[in-house]
């Protein structure tokens, strides 16, 4: 679990400084330019959707495990809305919940 966390960790700090960069230089028009990169060019339309099924599957995952329905509907929103802003330091935070039981940390409340 320790490589894991750290690899988590790192992705936050990376998409944090990608996001910030992104938002202090060219807004908040990420629905524009995510939805115009799949209307104009065809190899990021296919990277885009790809990466929203993956946003799906993941968020359905969160909803799943959660042990309260409000909870897990609530962090399935910011893992679709906000990627791995939300979603790395969820899965950090699950490997501490979980005591690094992976059992624990795939299954949730199923375990």
């Amino acid at each position: 679990m320790t490589i894991l966390r750290i690899f988590l960790l790192a992705g936050w700090l990376i998409m944090l400084v990608l996001s910030w960069r992104a938002l202090t230089e060219l807004g908040y028009n990420w629905p524009n330019v995510f939805f115009g990169d799949i209307a104009d060019n065809t190899w990021r339309a296919q990277f885009n959707i790809d990466f929203l099924i993956h946003l799906l599957l993941f968020a359905t995952w969160v909803m799943w495990r959660e042990t309260s329905r409000l909870t897990g509907i609530v962090c399935g929103f910011f893992v679709i809305f906000l990627g791995g802003l939300f979603g790395f330091p969820y899965l950090l935070a699950t490997t501490y919940r979980s005591g690094a039981d992976t059992r624990r940390f795939i299954l949730g409340k199923h375990a």
